[in-house]
Order: C-alpha cells, then structure tokens, then sequence
C-alpha cells in the first residue's frame, strides 16, 4: 500500500522545485538589472541630463533621484534571496509586492516611450523586469492550508504610530505623484532639450519612484490585516527603500552634487523611513501584553 504521508511529501517537493528555479532566476535577473543600470546606464543617461538646457535643480534633482532609485534596484535581488528559507506566510505577500513593483516598472517604461516621450525603447529596460515580475509571481509559494496566519497584533503606542506613518505616506505619494509630476522636476525634464533615450529613461523613472510613495502607503494600511512576521518584513523593507532615496538626497546636498535642493527633502523620507521602521509589531518573544503598552 502507497503512504499517503510519503506522496504528499514528494508532492510537496515537486511543487517547490519550479518555484525555487523561479526564485533563482529572478535573482539572476534582477541582478543583471542592477548591474546595467549602475555600470551601463548611468554615465550616458547622467551626462544626457547634466548637458540639456533643464534647470540646474531638476538636473541635481533627477540625478539625485537616479543613484538614489539604482540602491532600490539593488535590494531587489537581495531580499528575494532573504526569502529562500521563510515561511510562506512571509514568503507570498512579499514576492506579490516585489512582482507588482517589477511588472509596473516595466509598464511604465513602454507607456512613457509610446505616449509621452515617444524615445526609442530600449528592449532590456521593459524585458528584464517584465521577467523579474513573471519569475517572481511564479515563485510564490501556495497558501499555507489550515487556519489563516495571526493577525499582527500591535500595542497602542505602535498602532498610533502605524496610522501617523500612514497619514504621512499618503500625504508624500500624492505630493509627488501629482504635484511633483505636473509642476515639477519631471515636467522641466520634457521640456528641455535632453536626448530622447535618456529622457525616457529618467521620466519612466519618476513614474515608477510615485508607485513606489503608493506603494508604501498601501503596504502600510494592508498591514493592518497581513500577519506578524509579514507585516515586520514588508515595513522594515519599505523603511529601507524610503531611506535609499533620503540618503541619496542628503548625500547630494552634503558632497556639492545638490546645492539647489530642498533641505525639506531628507528630512521627510527620514521622518517617513523611521515611522515605517517603528509602526511594525514586535517580534513574539518581545511582544508586550495590552497592559503593559498602557
């Protein structure tokens, strides 16, 4: 007689294997991604930007913006191999986001080459993180059977914190996404006289560091219900793209790259990046009960 605990088992590895290959070549690609963009991209698109007739603060800007959205670029591959060995209630809500994220960048890239720049598409700026996002999404593990993971349950003091993190979010992904995309650096980048390929590249940019800001309010107002160990992981994650962006910012002001920008600036992605950072549960041996919170 067949076992029926040893078939569900080599049922359960075979179902894995695909995904782990899945993993192992979006880490691969995501890799190749970061790679182009900081030793093939960078010096022709930067050199495009710094030589057009754009303010000196959009240029400062937009160059800011660039290094600091290549260190996101970078963390990509990194947490998909940081999820090798979690769980699956950790697993699949995190690979979902990371597969949104690619799949949008790569939208974006083509809407903005066909619609609003109309530069000639480069073919690996929408392939490759079109393939992240496919190999990604296939990665992710089936819901765990059984009961649904815990609910991420937070003190008083946390949950005030989780919904002034919130507010905050909201309040910068509309700021940039509306007024920083129509009246703003990205707006002077069309109008100036950058060569098309680069200025594809730098607009398609933008668009996708707004659905990054959305994305962080979104992931932030979904952790109400995501489950603990979930909920820790995609805020401490998004705390780490936040601060990318603020380094970078702070950077550029620091070194000379960036006499024209605004101080407000690393102040608000340092604010929002340590209020992503707190607002997350504590870890189950650390948790306090309601009491103590008080």
């Amino acid at each position: 007689m067949n076992n029926p605990l040893k078939t569900r088992t080599d049922s359960s590895e075979a179902a894995t294997l695909p995904r782990m290959w899945a993993l192992g070549a979006a880490v691969a690609l995501a890799t190749v991604t970061a790679v182009l963009r900081t030793f093939v991209q960078a010096a022709p698109v930067i050199e495009a930007l710094m030589a057009s007739d754009a303010p000196a603060e959009s240029q400062q800007a937009l160059r800011m913006m660039w290094h600091g959205m290549t260190a996101i670029f970078w963390t990509c591959p990194v947490v998909l191999v940081l999820l090798r060995n979690r769980p699956a209630s950790v697993t699949r809500p995190v690979l979902g986001c990371l597969a949104l994220l690619n799949g949008s960048q790569a939208v974006l890239y083509a809407v903005t080459g066909l619609w609003v720049v109309h530069g000639p598409l480069s073919v690996p700026e929408w392939a490759l993180p079109a393939a992240v996002a496919v190999l990604t999404w296939l990665a992710r593990p089936a819901r765990s059977p059984g009961p649904p993971a815990a609910q991420a349950r937070r003190g008083r003091g946390r949950l005030v914190l989780l919904w002034i993190a919130l507010i905050n979010a909201a309040f910068n992904a509309v700021f940039h996404t509306v007024e920083g995309t129509l009246m703003s650096w990205p707006a002077e980048l069309l109008a100036s006289d950058t060569a098309a390929g680069p200025k594809l590249t730098l607009y398609a940019m933008w668009l996708f560091s707004c659905v990054l800001f959305c994305a962080v309010a979104v992931t932030m107002a979904r952790s109400l219900w995501t489950s603990s160990a979930a909920c820790r992981f995609l805020l401490r994650y998004l705390a780490v793209l936040v601060a990318a962006l603020g380094v970078s910012w702070a950077g550029a002001i620091a070194f000379g790259a960036g006499p024209d920008l605004p101080l407000i600036g690393p102040v608000s992605l340092a604010l929002q990046a340590v209020l992503a950072a707190l607002c997350a549960p504590p870890e189950p041996s650390r948790q306090r009960t309601p009491a103590q919170e008080e």
